[in-house]
């Protein structure tokens, strides 16, 4: 069995801390109608992203793209 390597840099991608798993939190604001001394004057809604990614921690670039199951 072959070693997992970045393809941009070569790393050993099995070795301990050698990727991140980024995953995005996606949303959007919707403006509310009070003072401001109320609130900010908007609510996030959060939307739930489909995709993680894989990062490499030796070159900072992406290496996967994966979907996200739950």
């Amino acid at each position: 069995m072959s070693a997992l390597t970045c393809a941009n840099c070569g790393a050993d991608l099995t070795a301990s801390g050698s990727v991140r798993v980024a995953e995005y939190h996606f949303g959007h604001l919707e403006a509310t109608k009070h003072e401001l001394a109320e609130g900010p004057g908007y609510i996030y809604h959060c939307e739930t992203p489909d995709v993680y990614t894989i990062i490499c921690n030796s070159c900072k670039r992406l290496v996967r793209t994966l979907p996200l199951h739950k």
